[in-house]
């Protein structure tokens, strides 16, 4: 009853480095799917957040009488894309499945790493903190650790990297997810015959 949306968000996962826009449509679409088969509606709802920001974006590009909609459409993706590592990270969670969490993680950092940049995190700190003090000790970490992110190729490449670690993960996650979940069915069947 689940497959369709764990195979859309594994095909559209696995495809994010490369797909762009593309794999947008495939993983929304996927939440969209995998909430309405799970009965999830805040999943679903993900789904459909990231579905009307590609809509936006697409109308505001491509008519003229709609551009204003470009705007809402990219802050609505932007959304998206918070709410997809988050709804990775909980169903990862719910059900023990560690390449889900990993992969969370690592797409977390990726997306950090690919909007802030290197140069950008100290002023970003600054900004948060007032520029009255180092928040957490950022622009400290990011001054010592700036020659090493550059030798490796920059936050650029690192944020490929992580992100392309991470969709893999992803991708066998879900995959993965209805075997580690039905590993939980007896204790969840007794739990629930217990309540009722």
């Amino acid at each position: 009853m689940q497959r369709y949306g764990k195979l859309l968000l594994s095909i559209g996962y696995l495809s994010a480095p490369f797909a762009g826009p593309g794999s947008a449509v495939i993983t929304a679409a996927g939440w969209l799917s995998y909430g309405s088969e799970t009965g999830r509606s805040h999943l679903s709802m993900v789904g459909l957040i990231g579905l009307l920001g590609v809509a936006g974006i697409l109308s505001g590009t491509y008519v003229a009488s709609l551009s204003g909609l470009q705007g809402a459409g990219g802050i609505l993706l932007l959304l998206y894309f918070a709410l997809g590592v988050v709804a990775i990270w909980m169903l990862g969670s719910e059900a023990n499945n560690t390449a889900l969490k990993a992969a969370a993680m690592l797409l977390a950092v990726s997306w950090l790493l690919a909007v802030a940049g290197a140069g950008s995190i100290d002023s970003a700190a600054n900004t948060a903190s007032g520029t009255v003090i180092d928040w957490g000790g950022v622009s400290w970490a990011n001054a010592a650790a700036h020659n090493v992110i550059q030798k490796i190729g920059g936050t650029e490449a690192i944020a490929k990297a992580l992100a392309l670690l991470g969709a893999v993960l992803a991708s066998f996650g879900f995959l993965s997810l209805n075997e580690q979940r039905s590993a939980l069915a007896p204790e969840e069947t007794v739990f629930s015959i217990g309540t009722y």
